[in-house]
């Protein structure tokens, strides 16, 4: 098994003999072993799952004038392929043979690639990946055409990983000589000028947006996902909002990221969600003074700043996520399914924060604008959020002025009652 270990960590890209690197991508070996279906023996999965992944790098580079480089040329031959040593259950070309290696391609790759959500039928029967492919080609859903690409142009084609083109309407050949960005009208004459430059201003204060700010006044849980395509997706569910985040970092780093940029997931992406952490739950820097009216008086126990707030929230965020159980007592999305956990989220956490720029996250921008508008328009939903929101200065000091004022009404009518009784 150590040497089939071995085996995958190098297929995968990780950087082999240095025990520090073995440790630090354990969680992702972990999440590929536990994708084993229980079907044959677990070593012979992880074997196919080697082979499955070496290939796919060879297909991607162009190794070879016979490699088969789409999805379904490389399924046609395992179908074909009567003596392959994970599928000798079942008779080549045969139905079962078909579905058999059809299920567990799909499932290797959606589970390499960090999409495998995305790779398995859904309720409907349909494959996530696919839909999105068909509906980007303004197609009908269709397994033949989609597994006809590589499996490069099918994650690209999808549309899935995030993207600056995320959420935009297809163009219009007959669009208005005016273009619309932020209720700004920017003319013909001008406009690659006059576009960038109202792009390259767009940028939001790591203060305003972060995880502790959408939790305490937008009530937005944090849900942990191994898609890396639903990294900082804001979903609801019932009634509730979730930041999505995504919880294998370590499968982006030691050599991985280079393997997977050949395959469709961009450096430029990883670049942005390993950036993402620090911005999210550690966006201010502790000053002098505060370290050491903290060390004094344990500041960071009960102080309301900013920087304690977010300290108190990433550690109890990472409590919840190694013990896996809501953050929230209730939540729908108590699981006993134990995650493996990834330390380098934490190393992530505490890097330095950089500013929500266009230039910076410009796959994620798309994503971040949505959350800063969910922010936004956010009402305080109890009694105490109103004490803390400071976003709507005119009703925030109407609302504590007429709470000061309403206790010293309370106190005086006290005081008038005490001495109306005492003057019996």
């Amino acid at each position: 098994m150590d040497d089939t270990l071995s085996a995958l960590r190098e297929a995968l890209g990780f950087h082999t003999g240095d025990p520090s690197q073995e440790q630090i991508c354990k969680p992702y070996i972990e999440y590929i072993k536990s994708s084993w279906t229980g079907r044959g023996e677990q070593q012979d999965f992880l074997r196919f799952f080697i082979e499955v992944v070496r290939h796919c790098r060879v297909a991607s580079a162009g190794q070879g004038a016979s490699v088969n480089s789409s999805i379904r040329e490389y399924l046609s031959g395992l179908i074909t392929h009567q003596d392959h040593y994970y599928f000798k259950d079942t008779i080549a070309n045969s139905a079962a043979r078909q579905s058999r290696v059809t299920e567990t391609v799909l499932l290797v790759l959606g589970t390499w690639l960090l999409l495998q959500s995305y790779f398995v039928p859904t309720q409907q029967d349909q494959r996530r990946i696919v839909y999105a492919y068909c509906w980007n080609k303004n197609q009908e859903y269709s397994e033949a055409n989609a597994f006809g690409q590589s499996i490069g142009t099918l994650i690209q084609k999808s549309g899935l990983l995030p993207s600056a083109e995320e959420g935009k309407s297809v163009p219009n050949d007959n669009a208005s000589s005016f273009q619309i960005v932020d209720d700004a009208e920017i003319s013909e004459a001008f406009p690659l000028h006059s576009y960038a430059n109202l792009l390259e201003s767009l940028s939001i204060d790591a203060t305003r947006l972060n995880a502790t700010n959408l939790s305490t006044y937008s009530h937005v849980e944090i849900a942990w996902t191994q898609n890396i395509s639903r990294h900082m997706l804001l979903s609801k569910r019932a009634e509730s909002y979730y930041l999505e985040i995504f919880a294998l970092p370590c499968a982006l780093q030691g050599g991985a990221d280079y393997v997977l940029s050949s395959i469709g997931i961009s450096t430029d992406l990883i670049d942005e969600i390993e950036c993402s952490y620090a911005t999210l739950f550690n966006p201010l820097s502790e000053s002098k003074l505060h370290k050491t009216l903290a060390w004094m008086v344990g500041l960071h126990h009960w102080c309301w700043c900013l920087y304690c707030t977010a300290q108190r929230f990433r550690k109890h965020t990472l409590e919840s996520l190694k013990g896996i159980k809501s953050r929230r007592r209730g939540s729908s999305l108590e699981t006993s399914y134990r995650m493996t956990y990834d330390d380098q989220i934490r190393i992530l956490m505490e890097r330095e924060a950089s500013q929500w720029n266009q230039t910076d996250f410009s796959n994620l921008w798309p994503r971040i604008l949505a959350l800063d508008s969910h922010l936004q328009q956010a009402r305080p939903w109890n009694f105490w959020v109103l004490f803390r929101d400071r976003r709507d200065t005119v009703q925030y000091w109407t609302f504590l002025f007429g709470t000061v004022i309403l206790f010293l009404t309370v106190v005086q009518v006290i005081l008038s009652i005490a001495q109306v009784i005492a003057s019996f």
